[in-house]
């Protein structure tokens, strides 16, 4: 019925993988948004709150709401420098960061195996140059 309509397919595969990262994640005590601001920032570190909003693609309050989180549980802390802060991981969040990061690696994998290594990153590919060529729309 809406085989022809982006909106609708993409809503709906989003929520399928949605709850897949959810399950994944939820086993770390994290939801996938948090754990991939976890991830940025030790990948980025120190990194300020702008820069992570940039990288996210998020709007400057929902990263500062998932950044009190993650403070909150320890992972992150941040410092202030000038005008603003830096945010680095804790050594708590550099232990949960590397199980971040095998949980990537392995719902990477999962999704290879299920639509074939080729295809998978092909469409993973393509997914981003559509989202990057949508930017100035």
């Amino acid at each position: 019925m809406f085989d022809r309509c982006i909106y609708f397919n993409l809503v709906t595969l989003t929520r399928r993988i949605t709850r897949i990262w959810q399950e994944e994640f939820q086993k770390l005590g994290l939801s996938p948004s948090h754990g991939y601001l976890l991830f940025a920032v030790a990948e980025e570190s120190p990194v300020s709150q702008k820069q992570l909003s940039e990288i996210l693609e998020l709007d400057a309050s929902t990263v500062t709401r998932f950044v009190d989180k993650l403070i909150s549980m320890n992972l992150v802390e941040k410092s202030s420098v000038g005008k603003g802060g830096e945010l680095s991981v804790t050594p708590r969040g550099r232990t949960v960061y590397k199980q971040v990061n095998r949980a990537m690696d392995d719902l990477y994998g999962r999704m290879q195996t299920h639509f074939g290594k080729r295809e998978f990153r092909g469409f993973v590919r393509r997914l981003s140059a559509a989202k990057d060529s949508l930017e100035s729309w």
